[in-house]
């Protein structure tokens, strides 16, 4: 009975102790763990390229301009050919089309012709009537024909005639606007035939384009993922770049004291290998929700803990490593 007795009161004093050691003291000194932000940067290209040339090697430092490596960006011929099969596509039914209508206006035109020798033929059948009425009165001296006899067969003439004229004009118009149509102006098919044959010629002088790639500040260069006479696909890291020294700081701060950050406070940020390594840093972000503090920035390790995301800034100019573990002490507040 003894022995259950001192098993339950050893029980009880390690639970009260794991309370004290994880549960913040809010009258402590405010301070948690976070490391350096690491600026790295992946360099690569919107659109498929060659590599020419690598002028830098992983770890080396470069300034703002240097040349880290040389391109060349090279269009599938891909795109041509399809370009090309679509300008003899739209030719060969540029051909259709004008076979066709040089084949109506042929129609059109022998219509025209057709018809005219139908009311010709009308005309001189009625002219002839006409002739031969009045030669039936020629010399007779009892009968006297007047005008009127003769007045509906001149009538029938003249609307033949009036027929004649307005089929001409109207057959004439068909053939103006076919002859219209058949000219480059109007053709359907010209305008995107020399669209085409002009992206075609502007892709044919865009083959190849050279390409410098220069640092975009003063810095390191990481990994090159990339050797020389390779194929990049477009978007693909060609080579990573940092930034010596950030001038962030991430930390976590445990979730009871969220309450106790705002943004503005100052801190002491301190390499945890050299505690003479310190500089100031500002609060200018705090994460929107509650996490899981990572691992290497808890105070037990083996413990879960959860808190609240804080960014720092502190001077570029700095010493730290690229992210370095740190402790974050409050110094004072905003206010």
């Amino acid at each position: 009975m003894g022995r259950i007795n001192l098993f339950y009161i050893a029980v009880i004093v390690i639970g009260i102790s794991l309370v004290i050691i994880l549960r913040p003291d809010f009258h402590d000194e405010l301070s948690f763990y976070g490391f350096a932000e690491s600026n790295e940067t992946d360099i690569n290209y919107n659109h498929a390229v060659v590599v020419d040339e690598i002028r830098v090697t992983p770890g080396q430092a470069v300034s703002r301009g240097d040349t880290l490596m040389k391109l060349t960006r090279r269009k599938s011929r891909e795109i041509l050919e399809d370009q090309e099969y679509r300008i003899a596509e739209l030719r060969a039914e540029e051909a259709i089309w004008v076979q066709s209508r040089t084949s109506d206006l042929e129609q059109l035109r022998a219509e025209l012709n057709a018809q005219l020798e139908i009311f010709d033929k009308e005309v001189n059948s009625k002219q002839n009537e006409l002739n031969f009425q009045k030669s039936l009165s020629e010399g007779l001296t009892t009968i006297q024909s007047s005008e009127s006899t003769y007045n509906s067969i001149q009538d029938e003439i003249a609307e033949i005639k009036a027929k004649r004229q307005s089929f001409i004009i109207e057959q004439n118009l068909k053939i103006s606007n076919l002859e219209e149509a058949l000219k480059i102006g109007t053709n359907p098919y010209r305008e995107q035939i020399n669209r085409l044959g002009a992206e075609r010629e502007f892709e044919e002088s865009q083959m190849i384009i050279p390409i410098t790639v220069v640092a975009p500040a003063d810095g390191i260069i990481g990994n090159i993922s990339c050797k020389e006479a390779e194929h990049i696909p477009s978007y693909s890291t060609l080579m990573t770049f940092y930034e010596p020294h950030s001038g962030l700081i991430h930390g976590y701060v445990h979730e009871d004291l969220t309450l106790k950050v705002a943004i503005g406070d100052n801190f002491d940020i301190t390499s945890l290998k050299d505690e003479r390594i310190s500089y100031v840093g500002t609060v200018i972000g705090l994460g929107s929700r509650i996490v899981e503090i990572p691992t290497r920035l808890r105070k037990i390790p083996d413990v879960k803990t959860y808190g609240r995301e804080v960014q720092l800034e502190i001077t570029r100019d700095n010493i730290f490593l690229q992210k370095e573990k740190v402790s974050i002490s409050y110094i004072e507040s905003r206010e």
